[in-house]
């Protein structure tokens, strides 16, 4: 592994550290019955790790299709952060909203989904300009579900 592709897989899980932790035990484990590792993350949780600050995995990958040029390796771990992304989608379609409706939430959720998709499809093609639309997308999506949903603090 070259220095410069372990500088970046170092950068991208430090990036992404609590939030990969954080998908990683919202979910049962494949296989895993009643004595398997329960759900912790609640909706606010996903919301912080995925979407706050400049470390966040969105603003990273806001980031890396922003250069004028990835190489290689920073397309792979473009790639990964919008499957990350996409797995917070998972996780927060298995969670209940705080109001409205659960039909209507997992529409969102899957529209987000569909995003992060879009993005991570953006990173195999290695197309920065699609993976822009993507996230910018993303966002839309985001204020949509945050007007049925997001209780007023």
């Amino acid at each position: 592994m070259t220095s410069s592709r372990k500088s970046l897989v170092l950068a991208a899980f430090a990036a992404s550290v609590s939030a990969a932790a954080l998908l990683a035990v919202s979910r049962p484990a494949q296989g895993a019955g009643d004595d398997g590792p329960k759900p912790v993350a609640e909706i606010k949780d996903v919301m912080l790790a995925i979407n706050a600050g400049d470390e966040s995995l969105v603003s990273r990958l806001k980031a890396d299709f922003a250069k004028d040029k990835l190489d290689d390796d920073g397309w792979e771990v473009a790639r990964a952060r919008a499957s990350m992304i996409m797995e917070a989608g998972n996780v927060l379609f298995g969670l209940k909203p705080p109001m409205g409706d659960e039909a209507a939430w997992r529409k969102h959720v899957a529209e987000y989904r569909g995003c992060a998709d879009q993005a991570r499809e953006a990173a195999n093609k290695k197309d920065a300009a699609a993976g822009k639309a993507a996230l910018a997308g993303l966002g839309k999506r985001c204020n949509e579900c945050h007007k049925d949903h997001r209780k007023s603090d």
